[in-house]
C-alpha cells in the first residue's frame, strides 16, 4: 500500500510538472495518460493493487469538503431553488431519461438504469480543472459549482438503489424516497455538528498555544477523512456531511482571515495544492483503470465494444436533459448551452462505479467503467466548447 501510494503521489505530481508546460490542454487529459502509461508499464503496473471502494471515495470526500471551503455559504441560502432542482431533479430525470435510451440497445432496464444514474453526478473539481481560462458567465458558473456540490448525494442514493434493482430484480421506490431523507438529513446534522466541533478545537488550540500552528494544519487535513468516516458509520450521507462542514468552514476562515492572515493565506495555498493532487490522482487511477480492463477483455477473448455506444448515448442524453432544464429555467439558448456543456464528470463519477462492484458480473463492471469512462472524457472536451458561447 506505502509503495502504491508513492507511485500514485509521483505520478500526480508528474502530471503537474507536465501541465506546466502544455497550459493550453486540461490536466485531467495528461493525468488520464500519465496513468496509461503506467498501465503499460509492467514494473510500474504491479507495483499497484485492485482498488476498493472505500479509498475513492475517501478521496473524492476530501475534494468535496475542500471544494465546499472555497464556497461562500450565503450563496446556498440565495440558490436554494436552484439545489433542489438541480441536485435532485435533474438528477432523477437524467437517471430516468438515460436508462430508457439505454436500454433501447438491449440493456436489461434495471442494468440501463444504473448507469443511467453513474451518469448523473458531476464534479466541480473536474469543472475548474478543464474551465481554466476560459470565461464562464457568473449565472451559470455559480449554478454549476453549487450543482456539483450537492448531486452527488442523491446520485449516491439512486446508484445504491438502482443496484440492488439489478441485484434483486426489483425496485422499492418507497424505501429509496425514505433512504435519501434520512440520509441526506443525518449527513447535513452530522457535518455541522462535526464542523463545530472542530472549529472550536482548533480556535481553543490557537489561544492556549499560538505555536501550535503546524497542529492545526494537520487537523484541517484530517478534518474530511474524521467526518465522511463518522457519518458513514453512523449510516448517513459522507459526502452530504463533508460539504456541509467544508461550507461551514469557510465561514469560520472568512471571519478570522484579518485576525491570522498569515495562517489564512498558507490555508489557501494548501487547499489548492491538496485539490489539484487528489485530482491529479483520480485521473491517473482512471487511466490505469482503462488498461487493466482492456487488457484483461482482450486475453479473456470479450473484445465486445458496446460499451463505445453506451457511453455516448448516455452523454447526449444528459446534454439534451440538461439543455431543456436550461430553457425551462429561462437562461436563454446561449446560456443553457453553457449550462449543458458544463457539465463535467470526474472523481464522483468512477467513485461511484466502484460502488456497485458486488452488484454486476464482471464483465458488467468492466462495460459499466468503460462506458462511464468515455462519459468523463467526453464531457471534459465539451466543456471547452463554452468559449465558442460566452
Amino acid at each position: 500500500m506505502l509503495v502504491s501510494t508513492i507511485v500514485l503521489m509521483v505520478a500526480a505530481v508528474l502530471s503537474s510538472i507536465i501541465s506546466s508546460f502544455f497550459p493550453h490542454f486540461s490536466i485531467n487529459y495528461i493525468s488520464i495518460f500519465v496513468g496509461l502509461i503506467i498501465g503499460l508499464v509492467s514494473f510500474l503496473n504491479g507495483r499497484i493493487p485492485p482498488f476498493h471502494t472505500e479509498i475513492f471515495m475517501y478521496i473524492v470526500a476530501s475534494l468535496i469538503y475542500f471544494e465546499g471551503q472555497s464556497t461562500r455559504i450565503n450563496l446556498i441560502g440565495k440558490r436554494l431553488r436552484q439545489i433542489l432542482e438541480t441536485a435532485v431533479l435533474l438528477v432523477i430525470v437524467g437517471t430516468v431519461f438515460a436508462g430508457f435510451s439505454v436500454s433501447l440497445l438491449g440493456i436489461p432496464l434495471a442494468l440501463a438504469f444504473l448507469m443511467g444514474a453513474l451518469s448523473t453526478p458531476t464534479d466541480t473539481t473536474a469543472t475548474e480543472s478543464v474551465s481554466e481560462g476560459l470565461i464562464v458567465p457568473e449565472r451559470q458558473e455559480n449554478i454549476l459549482k453549487m450543482e456539483s456540490l450537492f448531486n452527488d448525494a442523491s446520485g449516491i442514493i439512486l446508484v445504491t438503489a438502482m443496484a440492488l434493482w439489478v441485484k434483486n430484480g426489483q425496485f422499492n421506490y418507497q424505501q429509496t424516497f425514505f433512504d435519501f431523507l434520512r440520509s441526506a438529513g443525518g449527513g447535513i446534522i452530522i457535518g455541522i455538528m462535526a464542523a463545530l466541533v472542530m472549529i472550536s478545537f482548533r480556535q481553543f488550540l490557537g489561544r492556549i498555544n499560538h505555536d501550535a500552528y503546524n497542529a492545526q494544519i494537520l487537523l484541517f487535513v484530517s478534518t474530511p477523512f474524521f467526518i465522511y468516516f463518522i457519518a458513514e458509520e453512523l449510516k448517513v450521507s459522507g459526502i452530504i456531511a463533508v460539504v456541509c462542514a467544508g461550507l461551514m468552514q469557510n465561514s469560520e476562515s472568512i471571519r478570522s482571515r484579518f485576525i491570522t492572515p498569515r495562517q489564512f493565506h498558507n490555508g489557501l495555498v494548501l487547499l489548492r495544492l491538496l485539490r489539484e493532487l487528489l485530482n491529479n490522482t483520480i485521473f491517473v487511477i482512471l487511466g490505469l483503470l482503462v488498461v487493466r480492463i482492456i487488457r484483461d477483455d482482450l486475453i479473456i477473448g470479450n473484445t465486445n465494444s458496446q460499451w463505445i455506444v453506451i457511453g455516448i448515448l448516455l452523454y447526449i442524453t444528459n446534454l439534451l436533459v440538461r439543455y431543456l432544464y436550461g430553457l425551462l429555467s429561462k437562461m436563454g439558448n446561449k446560456g443553457s448551452i453553457i449550462f449543458a456543456l458544463g457539465g463535467v464528470h470526474g472523481a464522483v463519477t468512477l467513485a461511484l462505479v466502484y460502488m456497485i462492484i458486488n452488484n454486476v458480473s464482471s464483465a458488467q463492471f468492466d462495460m459499466i467503467v468503460l462506458a462511464e469512462m468515455l462519459v468523463i472524457i467526453l464531457s471534459m472536451g465539451a466543456f471547452n466548447r463554452i468559449s465558442l458561447y460566452s
